[in-house]
């Protein structure tokens, strides 16, 4: 195989010319305009909640954070990285939503810059390029570069703080791919740099400390060896022929980081309670047409990225799979043997969807995890293959066309700029995010009860209990939506029903704390003494099983009160005596004590 050796820095330097800074700036400029909004966002009650407003841990003393970010799988991840950057946020802005937004978009701006740069690299190791062609290269970069970064599917990552693992991954994954490059030549070749080696491992590493993103990323890389590094053939020979060998075995470090994280990811999303949907509940056949939406899902919203939401729930195959299932499957079924068999003709286009399939895997639906059936953050990554493509394709261009070209890639940008801003704003706040989810027909358990607690924490009871109604309909297992929907009754007055809702709530909650104390407290209310007594009980007994953030005295509390009224004063003496260790019951408790006779 002939090896061509790739442009020195000083060439790259003389072809590229002092354009390169121009569009370098532009991509970040116009990425940054496209998502301004985000910095008057606030938090949301999807997550944000749990990871930075209500998170002790973000205030711990530094030794004590740290140990804490290399250890923890709160909320089903590993990502000590991330966390990192929200304790950064943390101390310099405290709990003003303007500090993690800005920071989220930095990352962002900067992944874009650093998307420009590679595919700089990548067209220019693409072929025989002249002086002449380095502004058309800068160009091509550049609408690749923001096709991915302002394009609508980039919102939830940048605009929701939660999903910071996706910017922060992001980042380390483009360097560890610029400093593949760097490593290697194109042709069959040895390495070129052990430096630019290590440090592409070093960066992987780093990003998959944000989030397991990069677990397939060794695909990819053989797909950039394939096309445009012509280190691999598209044949029999790359597996069977020695000359190849040393190609490979440098996927070996990539590979192993990859199925490390892949094997963490798997033991954080187990760890934390009803997360991993069991096969019971979401069968092998459900998960295979999940897929196949999946692979055609990113690739429509890609193309036409209307009807955006932060949550598209799965359905209940109960009801029967809409054909828009089955058609998917048949979709990629053909597009498979379409690809395969067009795979020499037209290489790029083969190696790009390997590149998107292998990313976009983990998160199909083979794994299930969560309630949601595809996600927008899931094409973060999964879609800069698409970018490529676009900017490969955008090169080829006659010269004579370049001027069409670039006439209606300008108008395609701010077109997606302008659905970017507009979808930016969405994620205001939590009624506006919901509320749009409804509006755009994703009527979903978890859209419905985010809404409801939405509208709760707005004063808007009745509107809320419509909202819990709706998800407890939609999903009748789910003791979270009847623990909501009795608490909302109750606040209304409307204690028999909420009486009903708190008993289905603690017959399907694996965590029954709560219920049993807010119906204890319902049975008080009323005087019924006994059955009160024995819901906070229960909820005692409960609590000797509690991992320490789980932890409540108030059962303790409520207890001791409810037998001191009964007349068991030395029973009301224990409880309320546990109740005063702790400080968020001591004074109430200490109270209650002196209020026994002796």
């Amino acid at each position: 195989m002939a090896r061509s050796r790739s442009p020195t820095p000083q060439k790259i330097r003389a072809q590229h010319g002092s354009g390169a800074a121009i569009y370098l700036a532009l991509t970040g400029v116009a990425t940054a305009v496209a998502f301004l909004p985000a910095l008057r966002n606030g938090f949301v009650n999807y997550d944000d909640d749990r990871l930075v407003l209500h998170n002790p841990h973000l205030a711990q003393p530094l030794l004590d954070r740290l140990g804490w970010m290399w250890s923890t799988t709160f909320l089903g991840h590993y990502q000590p990285l991330t966390w990192l950057s929200l304790s950064l946020d943390y101390a310099l802005g405290g709990l003003t939503p303007f500090a993690y937004h800005l920071d989220s978009l930095c990352w962002h701006v900067a992944a874009a810059m650093l998307l420009y740069g590679l595919l700089v690299d990548l067209l220019k190791r693409s072929g025989a390029l002249t002086p002449a062609d380095a502004p058309w290269v800068a160009i091509c970069a550049a609408v690749g570069a923001l096709f991915w970064s302002i394009h609508p599917l980039r919102v939830e990552s940048v605009a929701w703080v939660a999903e910071r693992r996706d910017v922060v991954s992001v980042v380390f994954l483009l360097l560890a791919a610029r400093a593949y490059l760097r490593a290697v030549d194109n042709g069959l070749a040895p390495l070129r740099s052990i430096r630019w080696f290590v440090a592409s491992c070093t960066c992987l590493l780093l990003s998959l400390l944000a989030k397991a993103w990069g677990m397939s990323f060794f695909v990819t890389l053989i797909a950039l060896d394939v096309m445009p590094l012509s280190r691999l053939p598209l044949g029999r020979e790359a597996f069977t022929d020695r000359r190849y060998r040393p190609v490979w075995i440098q996927k070996i470090p990539y590979a192993l980081l990859g199925v490390a994280a892949g094997a963490l990811a798997w033991f954080a999303q187990r760890r934390e309670p009803d997360t991993m949907v069991a096969v019971a509940d979401w069968t092998w056949s459900a998960r295979v047409l999940q897929a196949a939406y999946g692979l055609c899902f990113y690739v429509r919203k890609t193309i036409w990225p209307a009807h955006l939401a932060v949550m598209y729930g799965r359905p209940n195959p109960i009801d029967g799979w809409p054909a828009v299932f089955p058609v998917s499957l048949g979709l990629v079924a053909a597009a498979v043997v379409v690809i395969v068999w067009q795979a020499r003709r037209h290489a790029a286009v083969a190696m790009a969807a390997l590149a998107y399939a292998a990313t976009v895997a983990p998160v199909l639906g083979f794994a299930q995890s969560g309630p949601q059936l595809v996600a927008d953050r899931y094409a973060y990554v999964s879609s800069l293959p698409f970018s490529a493509l676009l900017a490969a394709a955008l090169f080829a261009l006659p010269r004579q066309r370049r001027s069409v070209g670039r006439a209606v890639a300008a108008g395609c940008l701010a077109a997606l700029a302008i659905a970017t801003w507009t979808g930016t704003t969405v994620w205001h706040d939590s009624e506006r995010l919901w509320a749009h989810a409804l509006s755009v027909g994703e009527s979903s358990y978890t859209a419905h009860m985010d809404y409801g607690q939405t509208l709760r924490a707005s004063g808007r009871t009745d509107e809320a209990i419509v909202h819990y109604r709706i998800a407890a309909e939609l999903q009748p297992s789910s003791g979270n939506a009847w623990y909501n929907l009795a608490n909302a009754l109750k606040a209304k007055g409307q204690l028999d029903d909420a009486e009903r809702g708190y008993r289905t709530a603690i017959e399907h909650l694996d965590w029954k704390v709560g219920a049993r104390v807010n119906l204890g407290n319902l049975y008080f209310g009323r005087g019924q003494l006994a059955p009160a007594i024995e819901q906070y009980r229960a909820a005692t007994a409960e609590l000797a099983h509690a991992r320490p953030d789980e932890f409540t005295p108030e059962p303790f509390l409520y207890l001791g009160i409810a037998l001191a009224d009964s007349g068991d004063r030395p029973a009301a003496r224990d409880a309320l005596r546990v109740a005063a260790t702790y400080p968020a019951t001591r004074s109430r408790a200490l109270a209650e004590l002196a209020r026994i006779p002796r």
